[in-house]
């Protein structure tokens, strides 16, 4: 039988001498990294000159969760000073058990201007209790709606999976004029939109691949998250940025790739 190279990249890391590499990644899940990036504007979206935002995703927090990790974070975005706080989704993966002790953490943002969140597409199953509780813990949730600041806007699209998201209906009453943020759990919905308000696309859902090999990077990546795995794009004069997140999906282990809270501020 023949194997890609892909597949061989896979098993090489996860079974080739992979006990150290497991036992070293074991270790990672818990080693918060800060990412401080600073995001080129175009002259049009000036308005957000000087905005500083932090950045959160795939808590996962029913699947190998860790309270502390995510004190940790948010005590480090509190120490930031930032105006705002995205949380781009995936809060849980399934069982609705983790989103209580999650939210109680999350509950110690304090931006200046608000915390936002959008859903993803392992949120759906309890979207209700997850919109509910997170809003209870302080945040503004997103479901294909806006939120207008005085000289911005910050949009937030459903999860492209299923189709739930509807960009339209969500920057329908942004007037023409006003920067948008907007918050899309998928980041290769990066290719779906044009429209000039946008200045900047903040994703999740790759989880940066969670495990990566030397020189080549992440070997599995999610379906709308495949083009744009990690870090900042530029696309005319709009950006995206996308998060390695914060928790594990299926196995507890990140490889080359540790949990992120990344704090992005915005320059002309």
């Amino acid at each position: 039988m023949k194997f890609s190279r892909r597949k061989w990249l896979v098993r090489s890391v996860l079974c080739g001498g992979a006990f150290a590499g497991l036992g070293c990644g074991a270790t990672e899940k818990h080693r918060l990294s800060v990412t401080r990036t600073d995001i080129p504007l175009d002259p049009r979206h000036a308005a957000l000159d000087g905005l500083k935002l932090a950045l959160m995703s795939d808590f996962h927090h029913d699947d190998y969760g860790n309270s502390r990790l995510i004190r940790r974070a948010v005590e480090t975005i509190n120490n930031e000073g930032v105006d705002l706080v995205i949380l781009a989704g995936d809060y849980i993966s399934s069982d609705s058990v983790g989103i209580a002790p999650l939210c109680e953490e999350l509950s110690h943002l304090s931006p200046r201007l608000a915390t936002l969140a959008i859903l993803g597409n392992h949120d759906r199953r309890h979207a209700a209790l997850i919109r509910s509780s997170l809003e209870e813990a302080g945040a503004t949730v997103l479901v294909n709606e806006a939120r207008e600041f005085p000289e911005f806007a910050v949009a937030g699209p459903d999860s492209h999976c299923g189709r739930l998201g509807d960009l339209p209906r969500t920057l329908g009453g942004i007037a023409p004029e006003k920067p948008v943020l907007l918050a899309w759990h998928e980041p290769d919905t990066f290719d779906l939109h044009d429209d000039p308000r946008i200045a900047l696309q903040v994703s999740g859902h790759t989880h940066g691949g969670q495990i990566c090999a030397p020189f080549y990077g992440p070997l599995l990546l999610p379906k709308y998250g495949k083009k744009y795995p990690y870090g900042l794009y530029r696309r005319g004069p709009a950006s995206l940025f996308v998060t390695r997140g914060i928790g594990t999906l299926k196995i507890p282990v990140r490889f080359l790739c540790p949990p992120e809270v990344a704090v992005l501020r915005l320059v002309g």
